[in-house]
């Protein structure tokens, strides 16, 4: 839009503002009996005239105004009511064609025209929250509460207002829990609830989540959404019988391929590896870009087939932790194919095709072409298709390993030569992930630095200044600097991200902290190790989110390590 285009839009606007203007200061007395003062016509007439700037208001709509106004309360009450009756109509179908501003125009002549119906009051409150007006709109709103003698219905399209209109998802749940107070009969309403208060309180209120879901599976047997409810919320409270039997119901009742995905990865974060690997399968059948198969759906292994004589290409898939968990099944998979060609991550291919370990006779990259392979895999898809029990993990010791000459450069140049407790941590995962509930806000984390005789390294690459511990981010260009600094370190301290999956590849001494919900992988996060890595020790939260008393474990284990 050029600056001729801008100039004559901005007249447009003020010109349409000041005739509303003009207009509503010809009636500035709201009609007796609707409740409503001159200071809230007021609030209501700024909104209007406000939002002309983005709501651009039609010609048509200023007409009907500007040609009605005149009318006086002497007027027939037969004409009265008819023309009242013709605007009020317009007023709802301009809301139902979203145009909030022209509707919101018409309902203000009926506020200061006639006596307004109780409906006039949830509309008016409707278009205004839409307007981004929430004040103002919860003034309409409350009238509206006020005014609405079928309480059941006020209740209702209250809870509504509130949950779409406003996004206040306690109030929303105090207007619906006063609807299923009169009329019960609604398993819709209760599942509403029940969400709500996941939005609303998050994981603080499980036990109120299951009591609403469970009110609408009793109304109705088949509700697929009340089931799927019942079973993330026993999920989440540990009561893992409780959760089985829900999701078994789920997928007795017309499953989805989610449903069989969401059974997967319960199943292994029960420890459940073959059977929840098996359902995990289904995560390609998803419409989720951050599950769709690596490559060509036309070359996809299908786990079961004799390749024995073909090449196969193994793609890593989701993140840089994924991969290092993963990679440890790459040597047991050479049994079926011919020649195995491993691709990973550009930033992980030095530490990768550096560890010897493992990888010997399979071919590391980081691209290719379809010419280069016969059948390709996911690389999740590994224990599968070994068949492997979480109680038979293999390479649970180190596996990972970096030259000795590039950990002491590394240790020379950037790790103090002093006889202190040398402790790595990171405490977050990447943050464009939406599993944010693993991270700790490094500033939690100030209780440990104070601990005498140790010094903390900072093992994330995002740089961090501080006078408290020394960050080592600036020096990594790939995870093999990375995997040096981790072996410079005594103990490494790390919440579930890819440093915690590398030092427990590597084989150091680490403190595997977790949330009170973790991720489905780790079926094992009590005991001395999780399971997947025998040198990482698990601390977990007893509540989400409550960090402190892991923290104050954590500083007993470094305190230990001291006195060895």
């Amino acid at each position: 839009m050029n600056w001729y285009s801008v100039l004559k839009y901005g007249i447009i606007i003020l010109m349409q503002r000041e005739k509303l203007k003009l207009l509503f200061d010809l009636d500035v007395w709201p009609f007796e009996n609707n409740d409503i003062d001159s200071k809230v016509l007021k609030a209501l007439d700024d909104v209007i005239i406000e939002s002309v700037d983005e709501n651009n208001c039609s010609d048509e709509i200023l007409s009907v105004y500007k040609k009605f106004q005149p009318m006086k309360k002497d007027v027939p009450e037969s004409m009265k009511n008819e023309l009242i009756s013709t605007i009020r109509n317009f007023a709802k179908n301009q809301k139902e064609l979203n145009r909030n501003l022209e509707s919101l125009i018409l309902y203000r002549f009926l506020v200061v025209k006639s006596v307004m119906i109780s409906e006039d009051y949830y509309n008016i409150a409707f278009n205004i929250s839409h307007l981004g007006r929430y004040e103002c709109a919860g003034v309409y709103a409350k009238l509206y509460d006020k005014k609405e003698e079928n309480r059941p219905l006020a209740y209702l399209l209250l809870g509504d207002l509130y949950k779409n209109n406003f996004t206040d998802y306690k109030m929303a749940i105090k207007y619906y829990v006063k609807f299923v107070g009169i009329n019960s009969t609604k398993p819709s309403v209760y599942n509403i609830i029940a969400d709500l208060y996941s939005k609303a309180y998050g994981d603080e209120k499980i036990e109120e989540q299951i009591y609403y879901y469970q009110k609408a599976l009793d109304l109705n047997p088949e509700n697929r959404l009340s089931m799927h409810g019942l079973a993330f919320c026993y999920e989440k409270l540990g009561n893992k019988e409780k959760a089985r039997y829900f999701y078994q119901m789920l997928l007795n009742n017309n499953p989805t391929e989610t449903d069989f995905y969401n059974y997967g990865m319960f199943l292994i974060s029960c420890g459940d590896f073959i059977n929840g690997h098996n359902y995990f399968r289904k995560r390609f059948n998803l419409n989720n870009i951050n599950l769709s198969y690596p490559l060509a759906a036309d070359k996809k292994w299908d786990l079961e087939s004799d390749i024995s004589d073909k090449i196969l290409l193994v793609h890593y898939e989701q993140g840089f932790g994924d991969t290092i968990m993963y990679c440890r099944f790459l040597s047991q998979l050479k049994k079926f194919a011919k020649k195995i060609i491993f691709v990973v991550q550009k930033e992980l291919y030095d530490l990768i095709s550096g560890s010897d370990k493992i990888f010997e006779g399979i071919e590391i990259r980081t691209e290719f072409s379809d010419k280069d392979y016969d059948y390709s895999m996911a690389l999740l898809d590994a224990p599968y298709v070994l068949k492997t029990k979480a109680e038979e993990l293999p390479l649970s010791n180190a596996y990972i390993n970096v030259s000795k000459d590039k950990i002491n450069e590394f240790g020379d140049k950037y790790i103090n030569k002093n006889n202190k407790l040398k402790v790595g941590f990171a405490c977050y995962g990447d943050k464009s992930a939406n599993y944010n509930d693993r991270n700790i806000n490094i500033e939690k984390l100030n209780m440990l630095f104070g601990i005498e005789n140790t010094e903390f390294y900072f093992l994330q690459k995002e740089e961090i200044s501080s006078d408290k511990f020394i960050s080592l981010g600036r020096y990594f260009s790939n995870f093999s600097d990375s995997a040096c600094a981790i072996m410079c370190m005594d103990i490494v301290i790390s919440t579930d991200n890819v440093i915690l999956n590398l030092a427990g590849a590597l084989g150091v001494k680490t403190l595997g902290l977790f949330n009170k919900q973790t991720n489905f992988r780790w079926f094992r996060t009590e005991g001395d190790d999780v399971g997947w890595y025998s040198c990482v020790k698990p601390i977990q939260a007893q509540r989400q989110n409550d960090w402190s008393k892991v923290l104050l474990k954590v500083a007993d284990q470094i305190k230990k390590e001291q006195t060895k």
